[in-house]
């Protein structure tokens, strides 16, 4: 098999984690099926991005077609799709030399919804996967959801990185039977166990503390504030937290402010592979998001033998469905957040078994479902079997048009 794989979530020159988990899935698929890429890249975020010295991304393993869209900033929204496919047209012809078979998209829009239209004039079958916000935030807008659950509507199958997921993207009116859950995966011999006291000297991390972990952008949706006010009610504690963004500068005026200048670490941003030491280093990895698709930081962190507190939104129920893994929070609020960091610490932890928890999601083993699922659609398989998805939608889960208007 041939497949195009379109999204703009990939690494670049000047983020070189964007869209890691994207890069970490096509590097695996490319030991089953052959891939090339299409990247088109937001031409504002580059004029605006500053090249940072954290890894580049892996060129040369598969051959990448990259190019500039531009839409308006801050207005009409609705029409980014239309400006992604008209901009990255000609990069999108040149690729189909390559003759694929099919259309692989990640994130419904705009790239799914551009790509859908690409797809359509080239007569390929449409694969998209929905990673969370595109779903969760950007299908509140009224425009936008319709274009998103049209482009649903039109895909040959639609993957959703959670279950929880899947039910909404059902609610679009998405037929169930064309809708599959591959959660996003990781690289287990990228995060290896290692001696913590050992990853604490080489990162200059104070011994003989309880310490906490966070790795993620810092933007309002991760709700680094609530981390840090839960910090307040934990003197004992001290955080890493990893990744920049642009809250930064308010987060580091915030951990002045509470007192917490010397418990706290702001690491930056770190390259995926350095990332690794962050977790081995920590007692727990804390999640303290508004919304969440599948956080690929959970099994990374599990594969280093860390465990995790975390609040029950989106995939991240699924992900710690083993007890073992760590401990899920109603609400990620200030004092529960707090109370769960004081419960996963006091965890008796087995290392061993949290990475085995992890290795059930080898991106391996990932990229083996992905390539079930384009067999499938070029089978033209009406329902797909389940070797390809082993948890399905509910047997009443909404169906059809008449789902669209569901909240």
């Amino acid at each position: 098999m041939q497949v195009l794989v379109y999204t703009s979530l990939y690494p670049n020159a000047a983020n070189a984690v964007h869209g890691i988990f994207v890069a970490r899935l096509v590097l695996a698929l490319t030991r089953l099926v052959q891939v090339r890429l299409v990247v088109p890249e937001n031409g504002y975020h580059w004029l605006a991005s500053v090249p940072r010295r954290c890894g580049q991304p892996q060129e040369g393993i598969v051959e990448t077609d990259r190019c500039r869209f531009w839409t308006i900033p801050r207005l009409l929204k609705s029409l980014d799709s239309r400006f992604m496919a008209w901009w990255s047209g000609k990069c999108f012809r040149r690729a189909l030399a390559f003759e694929p078979d099919l259309i692989h998209a990640h994130y419904a829009y705009p790239d799914g919804a551009a790509a859908a239209s690409l797809a359509a004039r080239s007569g390929l079958p449409l694969v998209v996967t929905c990673h969370g916000s595109d779903i969760n935030v950007l299908a509140r807008h009224p425009a936008r959801r319709r274009i998103i659950a049209k482009t649903l509507r039109q895909a040959a199958a639609v993957v959703a990185v959670s279950q929880d997921l899947a039910g909404k993207i059902a609610r679009l009116g998405v037929d169930p039977g064309r809708i599959l859950h591959i959660p996003n995966g990781v690289d287990c011999d990228r995060f290896p166990l290692a001696d913590k006291g050992q990853a604490r000297r080489d990162l200059h991390l104070e011994a003989g503390v309880p310490l906490v972990a966070a790795a993620g952008r810092l933007e309002p949706v991760k709700g680094y504030d609530r981390l840090l006010r839960a910090l307040v009610l934990l003197p004992d504690v001290h955080l890493a937290l990893v990744g920049d963004g642009s809250q930064g500068p308010a987060l580091q005026r915030l951990a002045r402010e509470l007192g917490l200048a010397r418990r706290v670490r702001f690491a930056g941003r770190v390259s995926h592979d350095a990332l690794a030491a962050y977790y081995q280093a920590a007692d727990a990895l804390a999640i303290s998001s508004h919304s969440e698709g599948w956080p690929t930081v959970i099994h990374e962190a599990l594969a280093c033998g860390t465990p995790v507190v975390a609040p029950a939104l989106g995939g991240i129920a699924e992900a710690l469905a083993d007890p073992r893994a760590g401990v899920l929070l109603d609400s990620a609020e200030p004092e529960p957040l707090a109370a769960g960091i004081r419960r996963v610490l006091a965890l008796t932890v087995d290392p061993c078994a949290l990475r085995q928890i992890a290795a059930a999601h080898d991106w391996s083993r990932i990229a083996a479902r992905y390539a079930a699922l384009y067999a499938c659609v070029l089978r033209h398989t009406p329902n797909f079997p389940q070797e390809v998805s082993h948890e399905f939608l509910p047997k009443n889960a909404a169906r059809g048009p008449a789902a669209a208007s569901a909240p």
